[in-house]
């Protein structure tokens, strides 16, 4: 069984429990996932919409010492509002302790410890530095059911990265994810290995998800005024 990473509690920004915001299902699982982590190479989380998941595994990780950690998501989209919203709960300015890369839209500098990526981007970045040359303490692939053949790719990728880094952690993340197809495809990386489950339960509360509707010159005009923001600074 590989060393797990040290649990030792660190963080420079303040906690992800913050009371500007609800209680969240994962909450509750805490201490439960960050052990999982710690004892496993490969652990998958599953967990509706809303339980918390894409927000506060990342900084369950930060907070006890395992960084710098990378999140993949599917869409550019998710990406962007998933940094806002972590860097917003810790009180930091975005592209400092939380950051985000989207096609060229990149804020990650060397005191980032948690990056957002997307799928693509996470592939590039393999594809020209290699894998033995990220640096990554843990990787957290969100929203596996959503497969794609860069998704595929890239868990071909994350499994050469794992045989070959015994240090390495790696979350899947999904509301409706294919337990055992995951189990059996990373059941081979080490004898006595295993891809350990954490289901979340569901959340007892009504919750009321916000939609916007947002059209292809309104999304230009505001990724025109975030670029502009960036080479402000």
């Amino acid at each position: 069984m590989a060393s797990p990473p040290s649990p030792a509690s660190s963080s420079s920004c303040s906690s992800s429990h913050s009371s500007q915001f609800p209680p969240l299902p994962i909450m509750a699982l805490r201490e439960t996932i960050v052990e999982k982590i710690l004892e496993n190479r490969v652990t998958l989380i599953v967990g509706e919409t809303g339980c918390g998941k894409s927000s506060q595994v990342p900084q369950f990780l930060l907070e006890r010492n395992i960084y710098p950690v990378i999140c993949a998501q599917p869409s550019r989209f998710a990406v962007v509002a998933m940094a806002r919203m972590v860097a917003k709960a810790r009180n930091c300015e975005l592209g400092e302790e939380v950051a985000y890369h989207v096609d060229h839209l990149k804020n990650i500098s060397s005191s980032s410890k948690i990056a957002f990526k997307t799928v693509g981007v996470l592939l590039n970045e393999i594809r020209e530095k290699g894998l033995n040359a990220l640096d990554y303490k843990a990787i957290i692939l969100d929203e596996v059911h959503e497969r794609s053949v860069e998704s595929d790719l890239l868990l071909i990728y994350v499994k050469q990265f794992l045989l070959e880094n015994n240090n390495l952690r790696v979350v899947l993340m999904s509301a409706t994810a294919d337990i055992a197809k995951y189990r059996d495809y990373f059941g081979d990386i080490a004898r006595d290995e295993k891809v350990e489950v954490v289901a979340i339960p569901n959340s007892n509360q009504q919750t009321i998800y916000q939609r916007r509707v947002l059209y292809l010159e309104q999304v230009k005009a505001q990724l025109l005024v975030q670029i502009g923001l960036n080479l402000q600074h």
